[in-house]
């Protein structure tokens, strides 16, 4: 046997209060043969082994194994469990507006092309280069014209109208045929009027009863 299991049987019995002849007492074996294992001098045999573990509350292992250090097994870390996810609240699907249909119909019209056409015809059947690119000028009108068609409110319908394209298409109309720039500038006051009056002026309905 050799030093440290005697180390540790010594380590047991006076842990629990034991001496040499109290031990030998309750194995029914006499003193020397304790003193002979605690000085590694000799072995229990396998019947002892079991008395000594059922008296001090250890397994064999500890015993025999003294320099293995007995492992606790280690507790899974618990998996946090997912919080179910609230549901989404479903989508609300309005009826489309007569306005509305009209402003898709407006913007899936090939109107580019349109005016293209326009402008070579005006070019090659009445010489009409210039001033016909001012037909070019009814691109963002129409466009713009559509998007304000989509939206539902009527306040964004408003604010979303082409005015300032149609006032300053007037201005280089009026600039070009009548010849009076200067006068006409008074013409581009109408935009900042314009928005100035919806953005004041003009309420929507839940707009009112909030």
């Amino acid at each position: 046997m050799n030093i440290q299991i005697a180390n540790r049987l010594v380590e047991l019995r006076k842990t629990h209060g034991l001496s040499q002849e109290a031990l030998a007492e309750q194995l029914g074996i006499s003193r020397q043969a304790i003193s002979k294992w605690e000085r590694a001098e000799a072995s229990p045999d396998t019947e002892n082994l079991m008395t000594l573990c059922s008296l001090y509350g250890v397994t064999m292992d500890s015993i025999l194994y003294p320099e293995r250090k007995q492992e606790t097994p280690k507790a899974e870390p618990k998996k946090q469990e997912k919080k179910p996810k609230p549901p989404k609240a479903p989508k609300l699907h309005l009826p489309k507006t007569p306005l509305q249909k009209a402003g898709e119909h407006i913007l899936k019209f090939p109107f580019p092309l349109f005016v293209i056409a326009l402008y070579v015809g005006l070019g090659l059947g009445f010489k009409l280069w210039h001033p016909g690119w001012l037909v070019f000028l009814l691109l963002p009108i129409y466009y713009h014209l559509g998007g304000a068609f989509c939206v539902r409110r009527k306040k964004a319908l408003l604010l979303a109208l082409p005015v300032p394209e149609v006032v300053l298409s007037i201005y280089l109309m009026v600039g070009i045929f009548a010849h009076v720039w200067a006068k006409s500038l008074l013409i581009l006051i109408v935009i900042p009027l314009y928005y100035w009056l919806v953005a004041c002026f003009y309420h929507d309905d839940e707009s009112k009863k909030s």
